[in-house]
C-alpha cells in the first residue's frame, strides 16, 4: 500500500500547485480579453461556483452534524475590490480545535468523494463518444455532452476542494498533538497489523482516488497548458510579435 500512498500524495501535492495556477491563468486569461477587473474576477467566479457551493456546504453540514452554530453562508464575492478575494464563506461560533479541524478539512473530505464518483463516469463517456466522433454523429451523442459536463465539474470541484487559510486554523495544531501521540504510540511498540479483507478493501480504495486524481491531474495539467498558451498569444500581440 505504500507505493499508492506516495502516488496519491504526489498527485495531491501536484493538483494543489496546478489548480492555483490555472485559476489564476484563468483570470489573467479573461483580465487580458475583458481589460476589466472585476469582469475577469466575476466571470472566473462563476466558473467554479459549483465547486464554491459543495465547498461551503461541507462547511455548513458539518457543523450543523457536529452541533456547531452556523451563521451567514455566502457563496459569492463580498467585495472584489481587494486582492485577496473569498469566494465564498460561512459563519462559525467559536469550537474545540478538533470539531474546527474536521470542519475546515470537510470540503477536502466531500471534493474527493465527488471527484471519485465524477471520474468513474469518465471511462465509459470516453469510449462512447470516440464512437459517435467515428460515426460523425459526436454532436448528436448525449454521452459527448455528459462528458464536457463532467470534465466541468471535475475542474470546478477540483479547484475549489483545498482548505483556506481560514479552514486550516484549527488543524496545524491538532495535527501536532496527534503526531507527536502517534509517535509516542509507535515508540512505545505498539503496531496494528492489516490484512486479508480488511487490507484488499483499503488497497482498492486508495486504488481509486489514485485513478481519480490521475484524471483530475490529466484536466487541469491541460487547462494549464491552454491559459498558458493564451497568455503566451496575447504577449505576443501586444508585443507586435504575432
Amino acid at each position: 500500500m505504500l507505493p499508492l500512498f506516495l502516488l496519491i500524495t504526489l498527485e495531491l501535492i501536484g493538483l494543489f500547485v496546478l489548480s492555483r495556477r490555472v485559476t489564476r491563468g484563468i483570470f489573467l486569461s479573461l483580465y487580458r480579453i475583458f481589460r476589466v477587473r472585476s469582469i475577469a474576477i466575476s466571470l472566473t467566479t462563476a466558473l467554479l461556483f459549483p465547486g464554491t457551493v459543495i465547498h461551503e456546504l461541507s462547511h455548513l453540514f458539518t457543523a450543523e452534524m457536529l452541533g456547531v452554530k452556523t451563521g451567514k453562508l455566502n457563496l459569492a464575492p463580498e467585495s472584489i475590490e481587494g486582492e485577496d478575494i473569498k469566494i465564498g464563506s460561512v459563519e462559525l461560533t467559536q469550537t474545540d480545535p478538533f470539531r474546527r479541524s474536521v470542519i475546515g478539512l470537510a470540503p477536502f473530505v466531500v471534493g474527493i468523494g465527488a471527484i471519485i464518483g465524477l471520474s468513474s463516469i469518465v471511462p465509459q463517456c470516453w469510449n462512447e463518444t470516440v464512437v459517435t466522433f467515428q460515426n460523425n454523429t459526436l454532436f448528436s451523442s448525449s454521452s459527448f455532452y455528459l462528458l464536457l459536463v463532467t470534465f466541468y465539474l471535475i475542474f470546478a470541484v477540483s479547484n475549489t476542494m483545498f482548505a483556506s487559510k481560514e479552514d486550516m486554523k484549527g488543524v496545524i495544531p491538532l495535527a501536532i498533538v496527534l503526531g507527536m501521540l502517534g509517535g509516542a504510540i509507535y515508540m512505545a511498540g505498539f503496531r496494528i497489523g492489516i490484512t486479508g479483507t480488511l487490507e484488499q478493501t483499503i488497497q482498492g480504495v486508495l486504488q481509486a482516488i489514485a485513478n481519480s486524481l490521475g484524471v483530475v491531474v490529466g484536466i487541469n495539467v491541460f487547462l494549464y497548458s491552454l491559459t498558458t498558451l493564451c497568455m503566451q498569444l496575447f504577449w505576443r500581440k501586444k508585443t507586435g510579435l504575432l
